[in-house]
């Protein structure tokens, strides 16, 4: 019955020292993949914020509108008058 107890003991601390290093794995790589998120998180905000500062335009410049939109066959007489106003204000 002692060498039970012994061996009972010995394979409670085996399970436990088990168990404990298998929760610290899981913590560190858990701080592992945080800290890539983490890092690809400030990739891409600081990327955003290179591209807002480059991208604004000087004041002679004429930047393209936000959205696309598709011109149908039937404002050719808008376009005209578009590009009669762009006309008038080069001068040409």
């Amino acid at each position: 019955m002692r060498w039970f107890k012994v061996a009972a003991i010995a394979a409670g601390i085996v399970i436990t020292f088990l168990v404990i290093s298998s929760i610290a794995g899981f913590l560190l790589e858990a701080a592992i993949a945080a800290l890539v998120v983490a890092v690809i998180a400030l990739a891409i905000r600081t990327a955003l914020y290179r591209r807002q500062i480059s991208s604004r335009k000087q004041d002679n410049e004429i930047s393209e509108p936000w959205y696309r939109s598709t011109l149908s066959r039937h404002d050719t007489r808008d376009i005209d008058d578009e590009l009669a106003r762009l006309k008038r204000e080069t001068g040409r």
